[in-house]
């Protein structure tokens, strides 16, 4: 639109600023005329008298009005249109569709352009529309018009995109249409203290609501994806939550149809409009080899405003051998008949030593079966077995590098330790060794041990209300304290702390103590004569009790028998937002020969990305920018073994700061307009039949003067001269 303008001529007096100054002027003229006319004395006779008196009588009024100073005046007048900068807000929380009848925040822009287009050309308005809300540039009317424009600003930075925007375009009008939300940068109300010397005219077209719905979001889930068979898996489903009715959410696991587990967790409570993490734990047992599909169902509330999600994970079942190391020190009944019960499970792979006289390999076959011909205790050969057991030992059958491989065994590589001490009572050395914080109880001196196992006071074992919580030591058919008594026990002097209890007896004394020690778990076993339950019905009960907690404490290697833990930090990011990736050790204590540098590949729907990590401390990472929305999956490129490091995902979404809180900030929005001298409108129409006159008008006047004429002189000099002339003619004075 261009200027505009228009050409105007009036008659004025020069010498007459106010309009009282004209009255002045014309009563001189009046007075002279007056004068003129009454005082002027002898006429000459018949009209040529009266035409000399009207000669005279004008001539002074002409003289009067020349002195006034009438002139012509010529005014152009040029009329500039008003720059409306309308910023449409194009964060991606104006995708929400809570407007008028359900369309997006941001057809409220839309909307508006429709009725400037129309009002623009009579109110002289050039509209000019730009993005804010993380999105930049210049919008076409035409595109506002035909409909509602993207909102994926991944951020809401407002204030400080307004204020850059009207710095530089120096609008004089601002419209800004907005829910309000900034979740970077200044806020809102920064921005009228620095308005206020530029005659700024702003108003604000609110889009949205303060209310936000319920969110829930299965964000990952966590299971190994090769599981063995018959065994309890840990799974863990990470959620994302806002808003939620009041109640518990409901995970229910299910496997090939299969009813499975389900737990209820409790959200935080606060019922707000921000995000909150919630995790729920449950376990799967897997009856059937081969593929297998877990599905999850999460639901909240109730009726027909219930949340309900789903998801399917799929994993590989086998049957995976539980590899157990014994170490004892003579073939005493309880290990032997032990050690027969393995041998014949085909689950299980077993390798005994006997320290007597010096360590040997106790049975004969090849290594695969029997295991190497030397006590493998090195770190790398303890990788191989999931459990290690001592029995009636003592710290002087091992040399300290022993003590420290079998130390890093369980707390690094997840490896089960389980301590099945006897009546020598060698156990109580260990409590000065490298091995003593690894015993999950306090215990006695060795005298002290064999009068327990020498005593043959009967127990009759149970197991506690913890064990049977988490489902272990199922006895069958028949009770634990069913089966026939045992005969003397370890006694403990107290249970450590963060000890659980499995197995007590009829004192409610501890038999059974258990303790996770880093990734891996001890176990401390109390009798040694569970062989007395053979009776009749062979290993049926003592294989049962020991392979159950074989397996429990052997659960650390399928969740940390690796070396390194690589995860990135934040685990939820947005595309764009800086992220770390950490590779650190999986333990408080570094891992022997770190590998000199890592390389990350990352996997996800936009392919695949090779990340460099640098060394950091004890551990290696690198910052980069998160890729696109989806699941990215860490794995290792180049570096360490894939084996040794626990690898974790990267879940990349949509503009979570965006959608975190997605409400209306009316108080924001209020303040930016009043501070302003502004207001806040909900409607597109009131906002443009109210929006002030923004134009301005420059003017321009010529101004020709007759007063300063030869013409005025003339026309006086004229009038004096006919009069003049007539009196001489008819010979008058």
């Amino acid at each position: 639109m261009s200027a505009a303008t228009s050409i105007t001529s009036d008659f004025v007096f020069e010498h007459a600023g106010e309009p009282w100054h004209v009255l002045a002027f014309l009563v001189l003229a009046a007075g002279l005329a007056w004068w003129g006319w009454r005082r002027y004395g002898q006429t000459a006779p018949g009209a040529l008298g009266v035409l000399a008196r009207v000669c005279r009588t004008a001539g002074l009024v002409v003289l009067a009005l020349i002195i006034a100073g009438p002139a012509w005046q010529r005014t152009t007048t040029l009329t500039l249109p008003g720059r409306l900068l309308v910023a449409v807000d194009r964060s991606a929380s104006m995708a929400r569709t809570d407007g008028p009848g359900g369309t997006p925040r941001i057809a409220a822009a839309s909307v508006l352009a429709r009725d400037l287009a129309a009002a623009a050309a009579g109110r002289h308005l050039i509209v000019d529309y730009r993005s804010i809300g993380n999105v930049s540039g210049a919008i076409a009317e035409s595109e506002l018009i035909a409909g509602p424009v993207s909102a994926t600003g991944s951020a809401s930075p407002l204030a400080d995109e307004l204020a850059q925007l009207v710095s530089e375009l120096r609008p004089d009008g601002v419209v800004v249409v907005s829910d309000g939300r900034v979740t970077a940068g200044s806020s809102l109300t920064s921005l009228p203290p620095t308005w206020r010397g530029r005659d700024l005219q702003v108003a604000v077209l609110a889009t949205g609501t303060d209310s936000v719905e319920p969110e829930l979001i299965i964000d990952e889930v966590v299971v190994n994806r090769e599981v063995a068979l018959d065994e309890r898996e840990p799974v863990a489903v990470r959620l994302s939550t806002r808003a939620l009715p009041k109640g518990p959410i409901r995970v229910h696991l299910t496997i090939e149809g299969e009813a499975g587990a389900q737990t209820e967790v409790q959200p935080d409570g606060s019922g707000g409009a921000a995000m909150s993490a919630i995790e729920a734990r449950l376990e799967a047992v897997f009856h059937h080899e081969g593929p297998a599909k877990l599905h999850l169902v999460v639901e909240a509330g109730s009726g027909p405003g219930m949340l309900h999600r789903e998801q399917d994970v799929a994993v590989t079942v086998s049957e995976r051998k539980l590899r157990v190391l014994m170490l004892e020190h003579r073939p005493r009944y309880e290990v032997r008949y032990l050690r027969e019960a393995f041998r014949r499970d085909k689950t299980v792979v077993l390798h005994a030593y006997l320290s007597e006289g010096k360590w040997r390999r106790w049975g004969a076959g090849s290594a695969s079966d029997a295991g190497p011909d030397h006590l493998p205790l090195s770190t790398s050969e303890l990788r191989d077995y999931d459990v290690i057991i001592i029995g009636d030992l003592g710290p002087d059958s091992f040399r300290e590098a022993d003590l420290t491989s079998i130390d890093l065994a369980v707390r690094r590589g997840g490896a089960g330790l389980v301590w099945l001490p006897g009546e020598t009572g060698a156990i109580s050395g260990f409590a000065t060794s490298k091995l003593g914080s690894l015993i999950p109880v306090d215990l006695p001196e060795a005298s002290a041990i064999s009068r327990g196992y020498l005593g043959n006071e009967p127990h009759q074992l149970s197991r506690t209300p913890f064990a049977a919580h988490i489902g272990l030591l199922d006895a069958g058919d028949v009770a634990w304290n069913q089966l026939p008594s045992l005969l003397g026990a370890c006694p403990v002097l107290a249970v450590k702390p963060a000890a659980d209890v499995l197995v007590e007896d009829q004192h409610n004394l501890p038999m059974v103590v258990s303790r996770a020690f880093g990734s891996g778990r001890s176990l401390f076993i109390g009798v040694d004569d569970t062989w007395r339950w053979r009776r009749n019905v062979g290993d049926r009960y003592l294989h049962r009790f020991h392979s159950q907690l074989f397996r429990y404490v052997a659960a650390g290697r399928r969740l940390g028998n690796q070396d390194w833990a690589l995860h990135a930090n934040p685990r939820r990011a947005s595309p764009g937002d800086i992220i770390t990736l950490d590779m650190t050790p999986a333990s408080s204590e570094p891992p022997e020969n770190p590998p000199d540098s890592v390389t990350v590949r990352l996997k996800g729907p936009g392919g695949e990305q090779l990340v460099r990590l640098a060394r950091d401390g004890s551990g290696f990472s690198a910052h980069l920018p998160a890729p696109s929305a989806g699941m990215w999956m860490l794995e290792i490129a180049a570096g360490p073994e894939p084996r040794q490091v626990d690898c974790g995902q990267l879940l990349v979404l949509p503009p979570t700061d965006e959608l975190r809180d997605p409400r209306l900030d009316g108080p924001a929005l209020g303040a930016l307009a009043t501070g302003t001298g502004g207001k806040v409108y909900t409607d597109p129409a009131t906002l443009v039949a109210e929006l002030p006159d923004l134009s301005r008008s420059e003017s321009i006047s010529a101004v020709t003067g007759w007063w300063d004429s030869l013409w005025a002189l003339l026309v006086a000099l004229i009038l004096f001269a006919i009069d003049w002339s007539i009196r001489r003619v008819s010979r008058l004075p």
